[in-house]
């Protein structure tokens, strides 16, 4: 996925969340990331068959040092979100989730783990120092 994604234009504009530019792909554009997307589609079904997935959209994010450090905290509009690490080989760059008391709490994750969050959970990169960090992430309602 990385690979691929590196012979991709990137998405420069700026998120929504934070005013940065986006640094992301969208996958759903190539048959890869249809692949990727209904593949994690029917990954979280499995878990949750009680929810429906639909209009989800998925995407690859870069984050580095020199381009797009972190991202700031924030909530999804989704009913269900997914984020799953692609590579190994940076510092920093860690997921964490924010309580109602603005306590952060990190999710470790090894290449290939993945965590799957309502959008209502309150959420946020930390910055990458050293390396670039991939993630492949989507979003359902």
């Amino acid at each position: 996925m990385i690979a691929f994604a590196e012979t991709q234009p990137w998405c420069i504009e700026k998120d929504t969340v934070d005013d940065q530019p986006a640094w992301e792909l969208n996958v759903l554009k190539h048959p890869i990331g249809q692949a990727a997307a209904e593949r994690l589609r029917q990954r979280l079904l499995e878990e949750r068959a009680d929810i429906t997935l639909t209009n989800f959209q998925i995407y690859i994010r870069k984050y580095d040092p020199a381009t797009r450090q972190s991202l700031a905290p924030h909530e999804d509009r989704s009913l269900v979100s997914f984020t799953a690490a692609l590579n190994a080989g940076y510092e920093g760059g860690e997921f964490v989730t924010i309580t109602a008391e603005n306590e952060s709490q990190s999710i470790p994750l090894s290449v290939g783990d993945a965590v799957a969050f309502g959008g209502s959970v309150l959420h946020a990169i930390t910055p990458v120092t050293v390396g670039t960090r991939y993630s492949i992430v989507m979003h359902s309602v």
